[in-house]
This record gives C-alpha cells, structure tokens and sequence, in this order.
C-alpha cells in the first residue's frame, strides 16, 4: 500500500495545477502592473510635453527692433528688419508678411559689422517656410526682404581630364548641385569652355539630379564634345519672392511675423508727416555798407511730425528754373539772389528709417 500510495502522489497533479494557476496569476497581475504602470507613465510624459508646449509658445516673444527700407523715389525696393528673441529659447520663422503679401523667400544676415548674408553648403540661404529662419535665444537677427526676385548663381570647374576615351560616356560627380542647398527647386545651368565659350549643351552632356551627377556623351552615342581639359558649369536659380504689388514709400508698412508655435507679432512703422503749410518766411538783413538789405527765405519744417517715434532727417530741395538747391536741416535758409519762381520740396527721414515727402503728401510748394 505505501509503494501504490507513494505512486499515486508522484502522479497527483491537482497541487501542480494550484501551483501554475497561482504563479500565472501573479504573473498576469504583474503584467497588468506594469501596463499600467506605462500608461500611466506614457500619460504624465504627454502632460509634461503638452505642459512645457504650451509655456513654450506663451514665453515666446519677438521684437521688430527697428526697420530700414530703400526705396526708389515712388516704392520700395527692400525692407531690412532686425528681429530680437527676448526669450531663452530659440524661436523659427514660419512666415513673414509686409502689408497686403506674405514673402515666399527672404535672406538673412547676423547683426554685425560684415552684413554678409547667411550661407548654406555654399549657396546663399535663402529662407521660407519649409527652411525657417532661426531667431538664436536672446539674441537678434537682420532679414532682408527684396520685393524683386532673388537671383542666386553657382559655379565650379569640371575636370575631364580623365575623360582620356572621347568616344565612352563619361560622368563627373558635381561638388556644388544648387539642389544641396535648395532641395528640389527648379534651377538651369550653362556650361563652358575653361576660356568662357559656350558648350551645345542639348546631345552632349545630361545632369543626374538625384546622384549630383554631369555625362559627357560620348561619341558613339552622339556626343561632340572632344575637350579633355576642364570645363566651367554655372547654375542659376531665380526666386520670386513677393506675390503682389510693392508696397508705396509713404504708405504705413504692416509688418507681421508668424512662428513655428503659430504666435504672431505685430509692428506698424508709420512715416513721418510734413505739414502741408510748411512755414516759410523773407529775413532782411543789411549788407556790408549798410544801406542795401538782402533777402533771405527761412524754411521751417519744425512742426512736422512723427506718431510712433521721431525725425532725424531732414531734407529740402528748391527748383528755381532748372537750377537745383539741397539743403540739410529743420530749419534752413535759401540765399540765392531771387526769391522767385521757386519749387520746394520736403523729404523727412524719422528714427525707424521711414521716409515721406511733402510732394507726395499735399504737393510741393511753388513761390512764384
């Protein structure tokens, strides 16, 4: 009995099965354990990066520090803005907009002494939305928008001197591709003798965009390119940067930068009034003998006016006939010998680099 006992233990297995349920539960609940334990990790990180998102953008803050624009007499020309990041952390251009169009590519330079313009494999950069310009934390950056279209070249000089068997195709790996810096935008290229004559470049040579790659075709398939020296290639990319009209010189210029974090700041540069009755008025002052006076006119620009800063330019032009004068000054005073048939005209320049002329306010004023 004890041997079929002892037989019938051995083969018992209901305390294995106790066993391996107890042991399957507690691995379940450890596993549930941890489960949760992610998700409830998983949770708090979203919270956290949602939380540090948000003082992100609420703690994001740009200042247009000042705006100098070049003109032609009528429109502008170009707007340079120098942008500071009061923040300490690094902020991204998404867009910039100057009154009624959003520029759809703009350069950059850092604020110092040199103004060149920023690089990028060799090229000039050239920003937009897809390559946001950065604003570095607490420092600022110069951005020059140019209303006419950006015209950007690249060089560099092929050597086929390997290229010993003119009747095989042979390909070149070009170092400076324009599309290393500009992705896929469209460009075209001319390629020349290293003495600078033009090469048919239709059945002689094909350019492998995605390789970065020049074929000179060979003879045997057409080609009749025979030089084995060097060869100079040139590439031309053209950007249209401002989609509508350029905006007047004394029109307010709206500038409006839009970020990565979709904040939006906002400046209006106002240009300076001339009042329309700019005061003028005849000074006589006794000549050397005493007994003849002569006649001095006093322009006076000192009521003129700028509403969101201050003047610090002031220029007078006087047309007698055809003869020109160019005074500096609030106030000067025009001695010529006559003091008639006079046009006067007013530019004023304020402290954000804005300018208006009384011609283009009210009309110039004529003495006759």
């Amino acid at each position: 009995m004890a041997g079929n006992d002892t037989i019938s233990f051995i083969r018992n297995e209901r305390g294995v099965t106790v066993v391996f349920g107890t042991l399957l539960l507690i691995l379940i609940t450890i596993i549930a354990a941890t489960s949760v334990a992610f998700i409830i990790s998983t949770t708090e990180k979203q919270a956290m990066d949602l939380e540090s998102h948000k003082a992100a953008v609420e703690n994001e803050k740009l200042k247009i520090v000042s705006i100098d624009p070049v003109g032609d007499g009528s429109n502008w020309e170009s707007i340079d803005l120098k942008i500071l990041n009061l923040n300490t952390q690094d902020s991204y251009i998404s867009a910039i907009r100057i009154n009624d169009g959003y520029f759809r590519y703009y350069r950059a330079y850092e604020a110092d002494i040199s103004g060149d313009f920023d690089t990028y494999n060799d090229y000039p950069a050239v920003y937009n939305a897809n390559h946001k310009l950065k604003i570095p934390a607490t420092k600022s950056k110069n951005v020059h928008l140019n209303f006419s279209d950006i015209d950007i070249q690249g060089t560099e000089t092929i050597d086929t001197s390997a290229w010993t068997n003119n009747s095989q195709d042979f390909a070149y790996s070009l170092e400076k591709h324009p599309q290393d810096a500009y992705g896929d935008y469209p460009y075209n290229f001319n390629l020349t003798y290293i003495n600078g004559t033009n090469c048919i470049k239709s059945g002689n040579v094909t350019i492998d965009d995605e390789n970065r790659q020049i074929t000179f075709i060979g003879t045997d398939s057409g080609g009749h390119l025979i030089n084995t020296t060097k060869y100079n290639i040139t590439y031309s990319l053209n950007f249209p940067p401002y989609p509508v009209n350029k905006p007047f010189e004394n029109d307010p210029v709206r500038v409006e930068l839009i970020t990565s974090y979709i904040n939006v700041f906002r400046e209006v540069f106002t240009p300076p009034m001339p009042l329309a009755d700019v005061q003028f008025r005849v000074e006589y002052l006794p000549s050397g003998n005493g007994s003849i006076t002569d006649e001095y006119l006093i322009l006076d620009a000192s009521d003129s006016i700028d509403s969101d800063g201050f003047i610090t330019g002031y220029k007078w032009t006087v047309w007698q006939g055809s003869d020109q004068y160019n005074l500096s000054g609030m106030v000067v005073r025009y001695d010529e010998t006559s003091l008639s048939n006079l046009t006067i005209d007013l530019k004023l320049t304020d402290d954000d680099g804005m300018t208006s002329r009384l011609s283009e306010v009210s009309g110039n004023i004529t003495i006759l």
